[in-house]
């Protein structure tokens, strides 16, 4: 769901570096113990989901039961947020475009939790007032990213205090020694930072805890599992169901490794400022060969090209495009620099035009009252 920090964790898990060492995706399912998503029973369902024809989600917890559970008519939900230490940057999306995917496919309500107070105690904003007005950024770029106002609640954490009420509640069943092993915290990390799993579990169960117990769908890069781990295991003890979840691959960032604020030059951000696009699009790193003979000759390497996967995963209508575009490159038919020229065409009105609907949001319908 959101960025706590795993420190031990951080260089094993970026998809790769700018050397172009690929992450162990499944190392990291043994790890964590969570399935593959070829071993879902439900392979005909998932196969109907853009994200799977893809190849973006690689594992999962129990999301063969969600979709029983949909199929037999009950109540579902999904939850998904993130940190409030700065405006959405692209990689952000992933979770969300599956949760927007899954909203209008099988009309599901989403709830979205916003951890403003998470980016304080983690020390990545200078004060909490910091974190509230990135949280209100932060709400209204991912009402605009198109979620139904019937179907989608949002709520930031200073602004919906109920979470720490349930947080409490959760506590109880708690022991500091359980969150030490999983998140690897030690005894002079701040308090704020030990209780935060617990909030973490909150926003996960917040939805069974307001309308009864349910199956619940979070959708998350597979690093945050340790949040639904916790959630899980407390679940049970106050009658709730056991959250299933969906692992995302991540979207790599523009100089390679995963996208994140916290690198700088690997994130583009949705309230990116329009002049610096095209500069941004010119440097990302790419899979062609060091010449142009040598690209039109041998054929780049799309597999290693994060100009391809941005294009692929952000803006394709279809496979097919993905597909042609792929075959093209692997017979030197495509340059880097043209494929450069596409993209910033393509991030500028993407853009422009969700900075304008961002602008636009009435983001009152979106949220949830106290």
């Amino acid at each position: 769901m959101k960025e706590i920090f795993i420190q031990e964790k951080e260089k094993r898990i970026s998809p790769f570096d700018v050397d172009g060492e690929e992450i162990d995706y499944e190392k990291l399912i043994k790890e964590f113990g969570v399935e593959p998503i070829e071993n879902l029973k439900n392979k005909k369902e998932i196969e109907n989901i853009d994200f799977y024809k893809r190849g973006r989600i690689i594992s999962h917890r129990d999301f063969d039961k969600f979709l029983d559970a949909i199929k037999s008519g009950k109540k579902v939900s999904i939850v998904s947020g993130l940190n409030a230490s700065g405006s959405m940057h692209f990689g952000h999306r992933g979770a969300f475009d599956l949760c927007l995917e899954l909203q209008k496919k099988y009309k599901i309500p989403v709830f979205i939790p916003i951890s403003d107070d998470e980016a304080y105690v983690c020390k990545k904003i200078k004060n909490q007032e910091e974190g509230l007005k990135n949280a209100e950024l932060i709400a209204k770029q991912v009402a605009a990213l198109g979620f139904d106002p019937k179907l989608t609640k949002i709520f930031i954490h200073q602004k919906y205090t109920k979470i720490y009420n349930l947080a409490i509640k959760l506590s109880t069943k708690y022991t500091l020694s359980t969150i030490k092993a999983i998140y690897g915290f030690k005894d002079e990390t701040n308090p704020g930072l030990m209780f935060y799993p617990v909030i973490q579990a909150a926003d996960i169960l917040l939805p069974q805890e307001l309308y009864g117990p349910h199956l619940t769908l979070v959708p998350v890069a597979i690093d945050q599992d340790p949040h639904i781990r916790l959630a899980r295991d407390i679940a049970e003890k106050f009658g709730y169901v056991k959250p299933a979840a969906l692992h995302i691959k991540f979207l790599h960032g523009l100089r390679g490794g995963k996208m994140s604020k916290s690198r700088e030059g690997s994130a583009l951000f949705l309230n990116e400022d329009l002049l610096k696009v095209k500069k941004l699009c010119m440097n990302t790193l790419t899979g062609g060969q060091e010449t142009i003979e040598l690209q039109r000759k041998f054929g780049g390497k799309p597999n290693l090209c994060i100009v391809h996967e941005y294009l692929s995963c952000l803006f394709d209508d279809n496979l097919e495009i993905t597909k042609e575009r792929e075959k093209l490159c692997l017979e030197g038919k495509i340059l880097c620099g043209d494929d450069k020229k596409v993209l910033c065409e393509k991030f500028l009105k993407y853009l422009k035009e969700f900075q304008e609907k961002v602008k636009n949001i009435k983001i009152e319908e979106f949220l949830l009252k106290e």
